[in-house]
Formats: structure tokens, sequence, C-alpha cells
């Protein structure tokens, strides 16, 4: 897997899908497993009912002539080999699974159940892409708690808990995956766990502030409005790889002063509503109406709301932003320009239950040629490529 710091995202990323059964066949590589991952992780979007909500959401504010786009790319989908498989609102407990995947006639009793195996996953993933159902989804979630790779584990994870009778064995995965070091890891269960458990105290953790000393002064340009989980990180803030690479690269004035602004980074709507306000009020406070604002995942739905409080705004930067139109977009009366930046099929999107891509004509999309990397569109290296 690619290696990873606290600060900032993976330093070399996958460049490619694995179609179909295929990506399962390797447990290793990065790009079979994070192909695995979003795999999983789309079973569940697709079990759930995710993308015709979405769809129908962002077409209700639209002109009727106007179709909404797919919330995530057909392209992508296809690339994966990605199945067609239809909503479902069945549960399976450990027991039903074990029926599915026995062949007819052998007892499924045990002693005590045998712990799936990277070749039973192999095996469910054959299952499933030849005969893609609830049924067989499931099997395939259920086997990949175990896998060898911790991104594939919390990503069959977050599927699993909405098709499980018993959601504990895949809340138990993602609170191991919270404490994981790798920040892809890290985030896709932080995600999913806030959506399984909101109050679970694993998360709680990762909204400790860290705020890096500076002597600069106030500056009148652009700031950076970081994302959910990322209030202590690094990237950001004076002295972090992105926020150097935009202050020598781009921005000369990017606003690096002590009273820089910043905010919990919880993960709910609440918690970004408030940022909203805060970032409003703190832009009157500094009499810098119109910045141009670099936002990162969520930090790009923060930048929203505080359009829609009446912020105004120069270039609006939306990197790897989660689409969750219309609870989130901008005030286009205030803001001049505004740009979505991401990968194909961000993980951590998906774990979001989010969208990938926006519809609305007034947002550019620009698609990095990477795959499956929240952490990619803050990438100095990425960058300046």
């Amino acid at each position: 897997m690619p290696n990873r710091t606290r600060g900032r995202g993976s330093v070399s990323s996958p460049r490619k899908a694995v179609a179909g059964p295929e990506a399962f066949r390797d447990h290793t590589d990065p790009d079979h497993v994070q192909s695995q991952a979003a795999t999983l992780l789309l079973i569940g979007s697709h079990l759930r009912g995710d993308l015709p909500a979405m769809r129908a959401r962002t077409q209700a504010t639209l002109r009727a002539a106007t179709p909404a786009e797919p919330p995530i790319s057909t392209e992508d989908a296809d690339a994966l080999g990605f199945p067609p498989i239809l909503p479902s609102g069945e549960r399976f407990s450990a027991t039903a699974i074990a029926q599915i995947v026995s062949p007819s006639g052998q007892s499924v009793r045990r002693a005590k159940p045998r712990k799936p195996t990277p070749e039973d996953i192999t095996a469910r993933a054959e299952r499933f892409y030849r005969d893609a159902n609830s049924e067989s989804a499931a099997a395939l979630l259920h086997a990949s708690l175990s896998h060898p790779q911790p991104l594939v584990r919390v990503s069959a994870a977050s599927s699993y808990a909405d098709v499980a009778v018993n959601p504990a064995p895949a809340i138990k995965v993602l609170e191991d995956g919270v404490r994981s070091k790798d920040l892809l890891v890290r985030d896709v269960a932080a995600y999913a766990l806030a959506h399984i458990d909101p109050g679970n105290p694993r998360l709680k953790p990762l909204l400790r502030e860290k705020r890096l000393p500076t002597r600069r002064k106030p500056t009148r340009t652009s700031t950076i409005i970081h994302g959910t989980w990322a209030a202590s990180g690094s990237w950001w803030q004076p002295g972090g790889d992105f926020w150097t690479y935009l202050h020598d690269n781009v921005d000369p004035s990017l606003y690096g002063a002590a009273d820089r602004f910043g905010w919990t980074g919880g993960y709910s709507d609440a918690a970004r509503a408030d940022a909203g306000a805060s970032f409003h009020q703190w832009v009157e406070s500094h009499n810098l109406d119109g910045l141009d604002l670099y936002t990162h995942s969520h930090g790009g739905s923060v930048a929203m709301l505080a359009s829609q409080a009446g912020t105004k705004i120069g270039k609006l930067v939306l990197l790897s932003c989660p689409v969750h139109w219309p609870k989130y977009m901008p005030d286009f009366d205030l803001t001049q320009k505004a740009i979505s930046v991401r990968v194909h099929m961000d993980l951590v999107i998906l774990a979001d239950r989010g969208g990938q891509k926006f519809s609305d004509p007034r947002i550019q999309e620009h698609v990095l040629s990477l795959w499956f990397d929240h952490f990619a569109t803050h990438d100095p290296a990425n960058w300046q490529k």
C-alpha cells in the first residue's frame, strides 16, 4: 500500500482501476487492493439506493429539460466492471450467509465458524460477478471483513453494517480502522463509523486541534479551509506542505497569520453549519470579502454554507468535495468562479455516501488521472504535475 504521513495523502497513488473479479485475485498490489475497496463501497451505495436518491435531489434543483448527471461517473463504474445490482432492504445473519456460500446439501453447522481466507474472498467475488444480487453481495462483504488489507476490511465493514442483522463485527473493524496511521484507511473507517454509530468514542480523538506556530502577518487574498477530521493536520497550516506550495507557487498572499480560520472538523451537518457561520464572521471581522478559497473535502461544504450566509467568494476551489446537493451548494451570486478537482472513484466520498461529481454547469469539473485517493488533490506533487 502507498506510504503516508499523518499530514498528507499518498506519496504514490494508484493510477488505474482493475476491473471485475480480476481485482480480487491479488491481495497486495495497490491497484487491486483499492479497486476491491471501491467495489465493496459501491455495493453499499447500490444496496442502500444512494445513487437514485442523490440524482433525484439534484434533478429537483435543475431545469426539467436538463437531466442531472449520475452522482458517480458511469465511466468510472464501467472501468471497475461493476455489475448492475438493485437496491435491497434485506439483512443477513452470519448463519444465513453461511447457507448462501455452502454447497447444496452440506451442513453449515460448525462448533466454531471458520474465518474466511483470501481464497474464500476470491471465490465469493467470482460468484458476485456471475450473479450480482443482495445475497452474493452480502457473502462477499462478510468474507472481506477478514481481508489481509485494512483498507479492504474497513470498506467491507462500511457496507456490511447496512446488510447485516448484527453489525457488531463491522463496527469493530471500523473502530480498529479509525486508529490507523494510514489516512485513507482512517478516513474511510471514520466516515463510515460516523454514519453507523455517530456517538462512538473512537471518533473523539480525531477532533483534537493542533495549531502550528507562525509569525506571519495577516494577508488579504486567499485562505485554505480543511475538511473533516483535519483540524490537527499540518498540510493546510503555515509550514505545511500544501500551504507552502500554494504560498510559494500560486498566491504569495495566502493567509497564514496566527488567527487563521479553522474549525472542529466534526462529522455532522451541525458542525459544518456552525463552521460556515463562523467563517462568515471571521471574514467580516477581517474585512476580507472576496477571498479565493482552497477547500478540501467537507471544507468545501463549509465554504458553500458561508456563501449562503452572505460571504463573497472570488475563486472557490473544491478539492475532493463530497456532493450533497442541494444541501451544500454555493450562492452563485456571491461566488465569482467555482472549480471542482477530484480523482476517479474517491473512496472516502463513497464512505461518506456522497456524490462524486457536480451536475450544475456553473461548477467546472476537473478529474485527475488518479484513482481512489481522497488526499491526492492536496498533494503538492500532483499540483506540480
